[in-house]
């Protein structure tokens, strides 16, 4: 098989070049490690969120490439932390020789290894100084929806914006019983629009196959551009987008 057609190996070729022990799939929930556990492994993460705790506590976020579980390795102590997946995960588990290994031979793999320490250490320096953010991205709802099933009602007043998390078939987005464009990648958000406007909905977005979106509130739509302006620049990439495949669409069909 083509290394290149399989995504979860192509994601771990972008992490280390050494192999990881096992590559396993969680689901949103379930716990990576756990508080207290015993283990000789860290982990790096191929795609997906992990959500950091200690005493249920939340801590940080984690996304692709960050890596947890290295004091597991390091001081070979009972885990002080549970490490829950947010999302659906692709973890890689590594054993002390890799981290040995990329520490001396892999200068690119140990550049990551830094900047996602460097990260984890910043994000709860900052909330152990009381500096949270107004609004947090792991603070979200996480809702399912199976085929066919209704997300957004077109002319309903709900102020919610939402982010695509996993779909089987996309969202298909209609206007009066048309489908005007589907979503499906992974990331993208919408409802952001009348959000952001105060209006009705102008689409319904029903689900095709079994999806899974965040939920933000309407409300926090103004700090989560001033605080993370790479979601603004995603927000900005979406609506392009779709306002791209639409006009296209209409050129199609115009005489």
């Amino acid at each position: 098989m083509d290394k290149d057609a399989n995504p979860v190996v192509a994601a771990q070729d972008q992490i280390s070049s050494i192999h990881a022990q096992e590559v396993r799939s969680y689901r949103y929930g379930e716990f990576i490690f756990e508080e207290g556990g015993n283990s000789n492994q860290f982990a790096a993460i191929l795609s997906g969120n992990v959500q950091i705790l200690c005493r249920g506590k939340k801590v940080r976020v984690l996304s692709e490439l960050d890596v947890l579980g290295l004091q597991n390795v390091f001081f070979k102590n009972p885990s002080p932390i549970s490490a829950m997946a947010l999302t659906a995960c692709r973890i890689a588990f590594y054993g002390p020789e890799a981290l040995n290994h990329f520490l001396r031979s892999d200068a690119v793999m140990s550049e990551r290894l830094l900047r996602s320490v460097v990260k984890q250490l910043t994000q709860t320096t900052q909330r152990a100084a009381g500096g949270e953010r107004e609004f947090s991205l792991d603070d979200v709802k996480m809702r399912f929806y199976s085929d066919n099933e209704v997300i957004i009602e077109e002319g309903s007043q709900r102020s919610e914006f939402y982010r695509l998390v996993s779909t089987e078939g996309g969202l298909r987005i209609c206007i009066q019983g048309k489908e005007v464009t589907r979503l499906n990648k992974p990331g993208e958000f919408f409802g952001e629009m009348e959000a952001l406007l105060d209006l009705p909905r102008q689409a319904s977005v029903t689900s095709v196959g079994e999806s899974v979106v965040q939920v933000y509130p309407g409300d926090q739509l103004p700090a989560m551009v001033e605080f993370y302006p790479e979601v603004a620049l995603q927000i900005i990439r979406g609506l392009a987008s779709r306002l791209m495949d639409i006009n296209r669409r209409f050129v199609a069909q115009t005489p």
